[in-house]
């Protein structure tokens, strides 16, 4: 299964469903547009995340590969949109 990277951008705690600030890198080996939500694991636990950009070149995380995560969960988008219960998309 080949393995993608992906920048996402995290949910606002102040301003829910809203998604603001610094791009951040993950890998991911599930199928993902611009735009999916998605289940991003942090040093902190895990928080919710928009896409923000997908198929990054390996030569722009050289530096920092090692410390990279995996997401593996994409959650439905329109559930979260209209409602807070989550659940795994299908």
């Amino acid at each position: 299964m080949e393995t993608n990277i992906i920048g996402v951008k995290y949910e606002d705690i102040y301003y829910p469903k809203t998604f603001t600030g610094k791009e951040y890198k993950y890998f991911t080996s599930i199928p993902l547009n611009i735009g999916d939500i998605v289940e991003a694991p942090t040093k902190f636990g895990t928080s919710i995340a928009r896409v923000s950009s997908i198929n990054i070149p390996n030569e722009k995380i050289e530096s920092f590969k090692d410390a990279l995560k995996t997401i593996t969960i994409k959650l439905d988008k329109d559930l979260f949109i209209n409602s807070k219960v989550l659940k795994p998309a299908i």
